[in-house]
Parts: structure tokens; sequence; C-alpha cells
């Protein structure tokens, strides 16, 4: 859908936005139709976390393959996108915030934060509220043993897209705390 898009300087971002405005809506869409026809709550909250996973997925692999595509990755060039909160337990309202947690493994590079930038620009520009952390995998599991809602947010965490490697790193120090 976005492969044909260039965000950068000059480039196409209003018509990768009217694209992206397009398949929310269309999404939002359907889950409301699904709900209205019998669909459960549950049905309804967990397709609704569906549908903005599959707009992060998307969104994530645009900017990382066309607007900031890494020429050389470093080891330091990983980048994990995790929901917490109500968005990590597939629990969303139409128009609840996206609580997303961004993990790298060290301090973070320029690339890493070009990528989360756009991403959370891209987000913001949809109308989507976002609430995000971006930690490295070190800092994040020492917050979490110091600050208790930092703690119960990784307890609902759960992958959405990126470094699954890094992802599993987290999740196997954050449960030996």
């Amino acid at each position: 859908m976005l492969d044909h898009a260039d965000s950068g300087p000059g480039g196409l971002r209003a018509d990768v936005l009217d694209l992206l405005k397009s398949a929310l809506a269309a999404g939002r869409d359907e889950v409301r139709q699904r709900f209205e026809a019998g669909g459960s709550g549950a049905e309804t909250v967990l397709a609704q976390a569906f549908l903005i996973d599959q707009l992060i997925r998307l969104l994530h692999d645009y900017v990382t393959d066309y607007v900031y595509p890494p020429s050389n990755r470093s080891s330091g060039e990983h980048l994990a996108l995790i929901a917490v909160g109500g968005y990590g337990r597939e629990e969303m309202c139409p128009h609840s915030d996206i609580d997303i947690a961004f993990i790298t493994p060290s301090k973070q590079t320029a690339w890493c934060e070009q990528v989360i930038e756009a991403l959370l620009y891209y987000l913001w520009d949809l109308g989507l509220k976002v609430g995000h952390s971006s930690r490295t995998l070190d800092d994040a599991i020492r917050l979490a043993r110091e600050d208790l809602t930092i703690r119960t947010s990784l307890l609902e965490a759960r992958y959405v897209w990126g470094d699954e490697v890094l992802y599993d790193e987290a999740a196997r120090r954050f449960w030996r705390i």
C-alpha cells in the first residue's frame, strides 16, 4: 500500500497520511459494524487493538524501509515496539490512548531516534492519542524495579513489532525481577 510513497523532503507525506487515515476509518467502521451486528464487547476491544497493531506494523515497516532505511545496521540499531496498558491487554475502545514502549538494546542511536520520532509524528498526525516511553533495555528493567506504575504497565506488555529477539530478552529479564 505504501511502498510507492516517499515521505522524504518534498515527498508524498500527505498522500501517505491520506492512505493511512482511510485505512484507519475503514477499520474502525468494520469494528463498529461487527459490534452492531451482535459482536461482544470483548471481541470489539480485541478487534480495535488488532487494528492499531496492523497500523503500527505498517508504519514501522514504511518508516524503516523508505523514510529511514538503515544502510548498515549496527548492534545498537534495533528497536522493539511493545504495547502496554490497556493496549497491551488488547482491550482498546475505539478512541483509547495507544500506550507503546520503544525499547532499544543500548543507548539510542540517531537512527532509532529518527524512527521513533517519525512513528510518533505519523500516529499524532492520524489524530491518535499516544502515550509512549523510549528506553534502553537496562533502563526499562531498572525503572520497573523502582517504579510500581512502570512495573504494572510491563506486566501487561506484549510484542507488537520490530526486533522480536530484543522483546524476548526484555520479557525474560522483566519476569526475573
